[in-house]
C-alpha cells in the first residue's frame, strides 16, 4: 500500500480579532437601523470581491458603497419577485461605509422551504419594517451571505447560509483570507470540504493558494505561488508555480507538480539541478535562449523539501528533460549523487533520433545516429564535434542507411562500426520510414551480423523506446 504525502505548513495563524460582519453572524436576525440597504444590480468591485487573488492584484479592502445606497426607512421595492438586500455597516472611518451582508429573497411558494424554518424567519424579523413588508409578500428569506474583517478593516472571511430548504441551517465559509503587513494575501481558502475557515494550517480536503513575497535590489519579488487542488477520492494534487529557494539574485527558481502519492513528480521551466549541467543541455533554442530544464523522479515519493532545499535534489534519482525547440527534446537519467548521465536520448515525438553513450567522466564514447540526425545548435563549446562524423557508406549507396553507430575513441574520433539499412533496393525519388522498413543490421561493408533488432540493441546496449533513460516506465509495465 503506498504512503501519501504528508503536508508540512508554516503559515500565519488566522486573527484572533475578526469583526463580526454586520448586525450579526446569525442569518435569522434583522439588521439594526443604523445599517444602510442597497439594492439592485451587483455593485461595482463586489462581484468577486473576496475571492482567490490569484492572476489578479488582490483586494483586500472593501469598495466604496454605490450610489444608491440609502436608509432602510427609505428603501422602497414593489412587487413579488426576487429580490436581493445588500447591507452596508459604519466603518471607524467618519461617513464611511462597507459590505457586510446580503440576503436574497425569494417567492416562498417556489422555494420549498420548510414550515418550522419560515415561522423562525418571522418571529425574529417581524420586528424590522423592511422585512416585514417582504415578508407580507409572500418573500421569504433563501439565502445570507455575511462579509467578516480584521482589526485593518481587511476582507478576512466571507461565510454563506443556506434557507431554502429547512433546520437545521447550513452555513459555509467561501472564502478565506490571510494578509502579509503590505495587504499582500499570503493565504487564500476555499473550505468546500470543511466548511470553515481554518484557524491555523489549512486542510488537504480544502482548495487553497499559498503565496510568499521577498525583497530583491529594493523590490517585492513573489517567491511561491502555491495551489492546493484536492480530489474526492481524499487525494490531491498541487501547482508550484513559480517559486524558488529566496529572495536574493540568483536564487535557484521553476514550478513544479506535486501530489498526494508520489510527492513532487515534475520541477519545469527551472534551473535546477546546476552540477548536472553540461553543454548538451544548456544548448539554445532557435530564439537563442536556453528554457530551462525539467525534472521528473523515477523512485517516489518525493518529499515537498526538495522544493525549498534545491541541493535535495542530488539525493535522487532523476530524468532531466531539455527542450532543444518546439518538438526536440533530450532525455538524460542521473544516479543518486551523480552529475553525469551514462545514457542522452535525442527524440522527436517519442522517437529516437539519436544516443549518445558517456563513460564516468562524462566523455562521449559511443554515437548512434538515426538518419544521420544531427544536433542543429550544438552552442560554442560542444562536447563533441557532429563534422567528425562521416555519414557515407558507399558498400551501401542503394539501399537506405537509417542507423549508424559510432564508437569514439580517448581523442575524440569516431569510427563507424555497424549500421541499419532497407533490404529493399532504394527509390531514389522516395524515402522509406523506418517503421517501414525491412531492416538489416550488420556492417559498414555491407554485411548482415544481427538477425534482428533485439539482437542489435542488445550488442550496443541501445534501444527504441529509450529505455535506458526511462526505466521507471519499464517498472510501470511490469506490474
Amino acid at each position: 500500500m503506498k504512503k501519501r504525502l504528508v503536508i508540512s505548513l508554516s503559515f500565519l495563524v488566522a486573527s484572533a480579532n475578526s469583526i463580526a460582519a454586520c448586525f450579526s453572524g446569525n442569518p435569522l436576525t434583522a439588521p439594526s437601523k443604523d445599517i444602510m440597504v442597497y439594492t439592485g444590480e451587483t455593485p461595482d468591485g463586489l462581484r468577486s470581491f473576496g475571492e482567490s487573488p490569484y492572476g489578479r492584484r488582490p483586494a483586500p479592502y472593501p469598495p466604496p458603497p454605490p450610489a444608491g445606497m440609502t436608509s432602510q426607512d427609505r428603501l422602497r421595492t414593489d412587487g413579488n419577485g426576487p429580490l436581493e438586500l445588500w447591507y452596508f455597516e459604519p466603518t471607524p472611518k467618519a461617513n464611511s461605509h462597507r459590505v457586510c451582508r446580503v440576503d436574497s429573497w425569494l417567492p416562498r411558494k417556489n422555494l420549498g422551504q420548510a414550515q418550522p424554518l419560515f415561522e423562525q424567519i418571522k418571529q425574529k424579523m417581524s420586528a424590522n419594517a423592511l422585512a416585514a413588508g417582504l415578508l407580507k409578500r409572500e418573500l421569504t428569506l433563501a439565502y445570507s451571505t455575511t462579509y467578516s474583517y480584521d482589526a485593518k478593516g481587511r476582507i478576512e472571511r466571507i461565510e454563506e447560509s443556506d434557507l431554502s430548504k429547512g433546520l437545521p441551517i447550513a452555513t459555509r465559509a467561501q472564502n478565506c483570507r490571510r494578509y502579509d503587513e503590505k495587504d499582500r494575501v499570503v493565504l487564500w481558502v476555499n473550505p468546500e470540504s470543511t466548511r470553515k475557515c481554518p484557524q491555523g494550517d489549512p486542510s488537504p480536503k480544502d482548495e487553497w493558494r499559498e503565496f510568499r513575497f521577498g525583497t530583491a535590489d529594493g523590490k517585492d519579488v513573489e517567491i511561491r505561488s502555491r495551489w492546493h487542488m484536492p480530489k474526492a477520492d481524499g487525494r490531491w494534487k498541487e501547482e508550484w508555480a513559480p517559486f524558488q529557494a529566496d529572495s536574493a539574485a540568483g536564487a535557484v527558481h521553476g514550478n513544479a507538480y506535486v501530489d498526494s502519492v508520489r510527492g513532487v513528480t515534475e520541477i519545469f521551466g527551472s534551473d535546477y539541478g546546476r552540477l548536472d549541467n553540461n553543454p548538451a543541455n544548456m544548448v539554445v533554442d532557435v530564439f537563442g535562449r536556453w528554457n530551462g530544464s525539467t525534472y521528473y523522479f523515477v523512485k517516489p515519493p518525493i518529499q515537498i523539501s526538495v522544493l525549498e532545499k534545491p541541493d535535495e535534489i542530488y539525493k535522487h534519482e532523476r530524468r532531466r528533460m531539455t527542450r532543444l525547440d518546439n518538438e526536440t527534446r533530450l532525455f538524460e537519467l542521473f544516479k543518486p549523487n551523480e552529475h553525469v548521465s551514462r545514457h542522452r536520448f535525442y527524440m522527436l515525438a517519442g522517437f529516437v533520433l539519436r544516443h549518445e553513450q558517456l563513460n564516468d567522466k562524462g566523455k562521449i564514447r559511443r554515437i548512434i545516429t538515426v538518419n544521420d540526425w544531427r544536433q542543429p545548435r550544438p552552442g560554442p563549446n560542444p562536447d563533441f564535434d557532429d563534422k567528425l562524423l562521416v555519414a557515407a557508406t558507399p558498400k551501401l549507396i542503394s539501399h537506405q542507411v537509417y542507423h549508424r553507430v559510432y564508437d569514439i575513441d580517448a581523442n575524440g574520433r569516431p569510427t563507424l562500426v555497424a549500421l541499419s539499412w532497407d533490404r529493399s533496393t532504394r527509390n531514389p525519388m522516395k524515402d522509406v520510414p523506418l517503421s517501414a522498413a525491412d531492416l538489416v543490421f550488420g556492417t559498414p561493408d555491407g554485411k548482415e551480423k544481427w538477425k534482428t533488432r533485439e539482437e542489435f540493441d542488445k550488442a550496443f546496449d541501445t534501444s527504441e523506446n529509450a529505455r535506458q533513460v526511462f526505466p521507471d516506465h519499464l517498472q510501470d509495465n511490469d506490474q
